[in-house]
């Protein structure tokens, strides 16, 4: 193997281990409520609001991080950067497991979450610009890490939580971190940027953004992160929920709903790379359009179904597969219309406004949860899917005829 493929094959790990960080406490959440409703009067709703409110907290932090980071993926090492971003979750992680209240639980979590944003600026632009051709290719492969993080996240934490509680998973999966870490000073190399581009000289801030913002692709530019900022809320939201809502709603016990967990984000590591060759093919918006609309009926459907574990298996399978169909051509579009010098500020504004903005939305399913019920969570996500559907169907893909004139 290429020196370069190793360097992108530990780019594509540490984008896994660093999602993994963000589902281990959604998939440990009915353990750790037990130990938590006592400083809630023994109420369990509100002990699991609570704890989805945390890692709400978590992913917004993850999310408003990646905007003062998206610079800094401009002008530093972007391979130092990903590094520290193993080192702070790992160390995050072993907080929260060493823990001994709620208050240190929640100060390891936010540590957590800005370590998490440490990752997706330098991570994203580093796959970006491999290729233009290929690029949704690429983001296919970036996201197939994430979602297979997610994926193992999911059932070795709800399996390792069983046997040895879940204090002693999060120390683990900080071990995990730091091994991470020592793998990309090894095997990472930092993807050089073009002459003419590094000889650009450099603007301010608030500079770069207005720039971004004033360009033919403005609309565009506008409509797809109103996009992402949706696309956030569901992935935030769903990642939480659906392990507890298995376990709870459908009757089916810790393990089997952290394995049906699994196969969702297993089938969507393989709906990224679908969706990114595919959107090289025959253009984003087709199939952003068809994977939004195919949620939402899935997660309607999920409410429907009974508790039979054949049907959930189905079920999750689909969502795991319509949901993740879409990152890929999201993420490339992005850089589609993206000067390569600031590709990092890109994707720090995208990552802000995914898991920033984002990270609201799950809080308003957590007081569903908790006034009307589980059910009405999924119907909540239903609703946002449909609205990214309604809000990418104006958007025009130009972006082809510029390529072709390269």
């Amino acid at each position: 193997m290429k020196r370069s493929d190793v360097s992108t094959v530990a780019v594509t790990t540490s984008h896994g281990v660093m999602h993994a960080y963000l589902v281990i406490l959604p998939a440990l959440m009915p353990l750790m409520v037990l130990e938590f409703m006592n400083d809630f009067q023994g109420s369990t709703a509100v002990a699991l609001a609570f704890l989805a409110g945390l890692a709400s907290l978590a992913n917004a932090l993850y999310g408003w991080g990646s905007f003062p980071v998206g610079f800094l993926a401009d002008v530093l090492s972007r391979k130092r950067l990903i590094m520290l971003s193993m080192v702070v979750c790992g160390l995050s992680s072993m907080i929260v497991g060493f823990s001994g209240n709620i208050y240190l639980t929640g100060a390891g979590m936010v540590l957590l979450g800005i370590g998490a944003s440490l990752y997706h600026p330098p991570g994203y632009a580093h796959m970006a610009l491999l290729s233009v051709e290929m690029r949704g290719r690429f983001m296919g492969i970036q996201g197939l890490g994430g979602d297979m993080g997610m994926a193992v996240a999911y059932i070795t934490s709800a399996a390792l939580g069983v046997a040895l509680g879940w204090r002693y998973t999060f120390v683990l999966w900080g071990v995990v971190g730091l091994l991470m870490a020592a793998g990309d000073l090894l095997l990472v190399d930092d993807v050089p940027v073009d002459p003419e581009d590094r000889s650009k000289p450099r603007e301010g801030y608030v500079a770069t953004v207005k720039r971004m913002f004033t360009t033919d692709q403005r609309t565009n530019l506008i409509l797809v992160l109103l996009v992402v900022m949706l696309s956030g809320g569901l992935w935030t939201g769903v990642s939480q929920w659906i392990l507890t809502y298995i376990n709870q709603t459908k009757g089916v016990s810790l393990i089997i709903a952290g394995g049906l967990s699994t196969i969702q984000y297993t089938v969507g590591a393989f709906a990224q790379i679908t969706g990114g060759e595919l959107s090289d093919r025959i253009g984003r918006k087709r199939i952003l359009v068809v994977g939004f609309a195919a949620f939402a009926v899935s997660l309607v459907a999920m409410v429907l179904a009974p508790g039979n574990i054949a049907v959930l298996l189905v079920l999750v399978a689909a969502l795991g597969f319509t949901f993740y169909v879409t990152q890929a051509p999201i993420t490339a579009l992005l850089a589609d219309i993206t000067p390569k010098n600031t590709v990092g500020v890109t994707y720090g504004i995208n990552f802000t406004v995914k898991y920033g903005f984002g990270a609201i939305l799950p809080f308003a399913a957590a007081w569903l949860s908790s006034n009307y019920g589980l059910d009405y969570v999924f119907y909540f996500f239903a609703a946002l899917s449909a609205a990214a559907l309604l809000i990418i169907l104006p958007v025009k893909e130009r972006i082809k005829k510029r390529q072709a004139k390269k």
